[in-house]
């Protein structure tokens, strides 16, 4: 079955870290696009803690579609880094940011270092779609503004 093309529209925020492998996907078959960290020096994930990394974009893409964040295998069979917080919807609009859990014993050597720009998850788009991404200013991407906007992390309520 074919995979459709679909455009979608991205700022990068003053704090961004440049990696050629951010927003985009390893192989022409890839079912994800690859994301990295926005940090400025290492962060430590001690064993049983759980961090949001940020990624230093915003993106925009055309409703109804959604972005699902999923673990890096690597990362999760390796290191036990596993993602949580899946969902990206439609209508938001804010900062990127990447939920991690170190799903090592508390107590264990197993805590984990995510450096500046390293690949944190991968992410997709329902099947069929697949991002062709375009860059556009902070000016362009607030005309794109929702009701919902930045609002996250529990806005909708408990």
């Amino acid at each position: 079955m074919n995979r459709t093309n679909t455009e979608v529209l991205f700022c990068k925020l003053p704090h961004y870290v440049e990696n050629p492998a951010n927003l985009t996907y390893a192989t022409d078959e890839a079912a994800c696009f690859d994301i990295c960290a926005a940090i400025t020096e290492p962060v430590v994930i001690r064993c049983g803690e759980h961090i949001g990394i940020p990624t230093g974009v915003k993106v925009a893409a055309e409703a109804p579609l959604w972005f699902r964040i999923n673990s890096r295998s690597g990362l999760a069979i390796k290191h036990g880094i596993i993602t949580i917080a899946g969902i990206i919807d439609t209508d938001y609009r804010g900062e990127w940011i990447v939920g991690l859990l170190n799903t090592n014993a508390v107590g264990s050597s197993r805590d984990y270092v995510i450096r500046p720009g390293d690949k944190i998850a991968q992410v997709e788009l329902p099947f069929p779609y697949k991002a062709v991404f375009r860059e556009i200013t902070t000016a362009e991407f607030e005309k794109l503004a929702t009701e919902r906007n930045e609002k996250g992390f529990g806005s909708s309520g408990r």
